[in-house]
């Protein structure tokens, strides 16, 4: 979702320059919580809310690379004040699997947060 160098703000007022009022936002985010008490392979800083890895990609034609990974992580508690703060009103923020949304209740087991919003 959002960059995890801190821009964070300034992807969110992007967002919201971009949808009309009564504009509706669909947003994911990786759920802190599920980063810190499952994710046992990455280093989780929570000063800035960051989650580190290192992980291997390969080429087209097969070569292997070691890649690291930064992944901004939130809590519902964030995610709505961010959104609030650009005048987004979050109308659900709920725990979901990749590929799998829906409207379950935020918990600490699931990877992943949907927010729905408007503007």
């Amino acid at each position: 979702m959002m960059a995890a160098d801190g821009d964070d703000a300034l992807v969110v007022a992007g967002m919201a320059a971009a949808l009309r009022p009564g504009g509706r936002l669909a947003l994911s985010a990786f759920n802190a919580y599920f980063a810190v008490k499952y994710h046992a392979d990455a280093e989780f800083d929570a000063d800035t809310g960051v989650s580190h890895e290192r992980t291997e990609i390969r080429s087209e034609s097969g070569e292997p690379k070691t890649v690291d990974l930064w992944t901004g992580c939130y809590t519902p508690r964030e995610l709505r004040l961010l959104l609030g703060a650009h005048g987004f009103a979050v109308d659900a923020v709920c725990s979901v699997e990749p590929g799998q949304y829906g409207s379950h209740s935020a918990t600490t087991e699931s990877p992943e947060f949907l927010v729905i919003a408007s503007r």
